[in-house]
């Protein structure tokens, strides 16, 4: 029987506070008290509403009755601080994969760890039996020169899309396709809109050993099972405005992340930045602000951005240039290194700037780079200036271990502090950045957040 593994996919969107910090990302030496009023972040606060999000496995993934239970929770709670509330709906197809296997039966006997590319079809219960050919990276030149009219095709990961390799495959008249990694680890992704023929993922090892086997001259005879069905539902964004003193004049600025998640309990990817969002938007609730301060749940970021990806394409322009800038939380309760990204090397942004010199008055020294792996991702092309907060490295990411029992709370106070010092202040002035930025930070390297054998499909469509 196969082992049941659900995926995800889409077609359609301060004042400081004095704090003595216990992770590995932060000195144990308290901010010095500046005079001002301090709201206090509470990292068991947060901690409660990961636990309520991240209370099962298959939490939150996107397009599901949780997803959507959990987007009408969070909007309950920006009414209640007194936001002006929206559901953004849009509409997402839902790809679930009940499981894949891989067997060859000639010239021996074996099995391989396998799970269905996103958007595949099923193939029959009892699987397709063929020979197996291979086709190297499944350009049209590489299947003119083999014979795999019929049979099983494999395939390299690399220059075309995953989606272009298994139609040029059909095309040739492969029954199936198997793709193998060309680096370490599992392949997992998305063909971005479902194929002709099934398609299943492999190892690097796994691709190897059978590329040699075919290269010695043998034949092999394999069986590849994909069990998979899509479902046409929806996803929404919940967006909550907290509106400033005048806030028909007002700037915005906006604070987001994501809270779908993959087939888990999905804590620290991505509840603990959806609950730190929470945080910081109560106590900024607290305050008499001079700009309009938006925060955003973000629905189906897994399936590659769609829900920030959607908000961002309904602004139009003279809203988009009267946000002033956006904050992004991805996981940021699990590792030892705080990360302050913008979604490009040569990105000047005042805010991911000054969230560094919020971090280092905290005595946090973060690492600043750039990353195009969440949600900011969606924001930076506008011409908005972005800062995306994530802490690393997760071990569990993506897999059943990500649950509550590994957040560390120590790193939800932390990034909520910083997050909260860094929105009110720029919130507390209209003018879109609080002064001139003392040092333009350049990002020193790409920042790989998300595994690459775990990539959101979106960033697999091409390599």
């Amino acid at each position: 029987m196969l082992k049941k593994a659900i995926r995800n996919t889409a077609m359609g969107l301060m004042l400081s506070i004095p704090l003595v910090f216990t992770t590995a990302f932060a000195s144990s030496v308290p901010v010095q008290d500046k005079g001002h009023a301090k709201p206090r972040v509470s990292e068991e606060r947060i901690y409660r509403d990961i636990a309520w999000m991240a209370s099962k496995d298959d939490a939150r993934m996107a397009g599901t009755p949780g997803e959507h239970q959990a987007a009408k929770v969070i909007a309950q709670r920006f009414k209640k601080l007194g936001f002006d509330v929206k559901m953004q709906r849009f509409p997402f197809t839902r790809f679930e994969s009940h499981g894949a296997a891989l067997t060859v039966s000639q010239p021996e006997n074996k099995s391989f760890e396998t799970a269905p590319l996103t958007y595949s079809p099923s193939t029959p219960a009892q699987g397709l039996s063929a020979d197996l050919v291979y086709a190297g990276l499944g350009a049209e030149s590489d299947f003119a020169s083999v014979d795999v009219k019929g049979k099983i095709a494999l395939i390299k990961r690399g220059t075309l899309t995953f989606y272009d390799k298994t139609q040029n495959a059909a095309k040739a008249g492969a029954i199936g396709v198997v793709i193998f990694n060309n680096t370490t680890g599992k392949l997992g992704g998305t063909l971005g809109q479902q194929t002709s023929i099934p398609a299943i993922g492999l190892t690097d090892t796994d691709g190897a050993l059978l590329v040699n086997m075919l290269s010695g001259g043998q034949k092999v005879t394999t069986t590849m099972k994909a069990d998979t069905e899509v479902v046409n539902t929806y996803s929404q964004n919940v967006i909550g405005t907290y509106k400033a003193k005048n806030a028909r004049k007002a700037k915005t600025l906006v604070v987001g992340a994501h809270y779908d998640g993959v087939d888990s309990a999905a804590a620290n990817d991505n509840a603990s930045g959806t609950a730190t969002m929470l945080e910081v938007a109560r106590l900024a609730s607290q305050k008499k602000l001079d700009m309009n301060v938006r925060f955003i749940a973000f629905g189906a970021e897994e399936a590659g951005l769609v829900g920030s990806e959607f908000y961002a394409k309904s602004l139009k322009p003279e809203e988009a240039a009267n946000i002033s800038a956006m904050v992004n939380m991805d996981m940021v309760g699990v590792g030892d290194q705080l990360g302050v990204m913008t979604a490009s090397a040569n990105a000047q942004s005042f805010v991911a700037d000054l969230a560094v010199e919020k971090a280092e008055e905290l005595q946090i020294t973060p690492n600043r780079g750039f990353s195009t792996r969440s949600d900011h991702a969606s924001f930076e092309p506008l011409g908005i200036p972005v800062a995306f907060l994530n802490v690393g490295e997760d071990p569990n990411y993506h897999s059943d271990q990500d649950t509550l029992d590994k957040i560390q709370k120590p790193n939800l106070k932390n990034v909520g502090t910083i997050v909260t010092n860094l929105v009110l202040d720029i919130a507390d002035n209209n003018s879109g950045a609080p002064a001139p930025a003392k040092r333009l930070i350049q990002p020193s390297k790409e920042i790989q957040v998300k595994q690459a054998h775990h990539d959101h499909g979106i960033y697999l469509l091409t390599k």
